[in-house]
């Protein structure tokens, strides 16, 4: 199955493979998705869920709380999405060496 992401500070709809994470997809593509160790322990690729659904894997707690992912928010280096999604990541919040790193 493939999956549509819409990233909505990116202009193309990213197709996202079966088990591939919306991060590795993102990337791939060339869209210039923030994040750090994509490993799901700094939270710099967290970001908000807008529409549709995504498994998450295993994460630290520190980088996406229980009550940050109840209010709609996900790591994008962990989330492998259920379907078609909208995703916005929340460039506000990260320092600036987090921004496109390519680690």
């Amino acid at each position: 199955m493939t999956a549509i992401v819409t990233v909505e500070q990116w202009p193309d709809p990213i197709r996202v493979r079966a088990g591939q994470t919306i991060l590795a997809a993102a990337t791939a593509a060339g869209a210039p998705y923030p994040h750090g160790c994509r490993s799901g322990n700094c939270g710099a690729c967290k970001s908000r869920l807008v529409a549709g659904q995504v498994e998450m894997a295993s994460h630290s707690d520190h980088a996406l709380t229980a009550a940050e992912r109840a209010d709609g928010l996900i790591l994008a280096c962990r989330a492998t999405p259920l379907g078609d999604c909208t995703v916005a990541w929340r460039e506000l919040d990260l320092p600036a060496g987090n921004r496109n790193s390519q680690s």
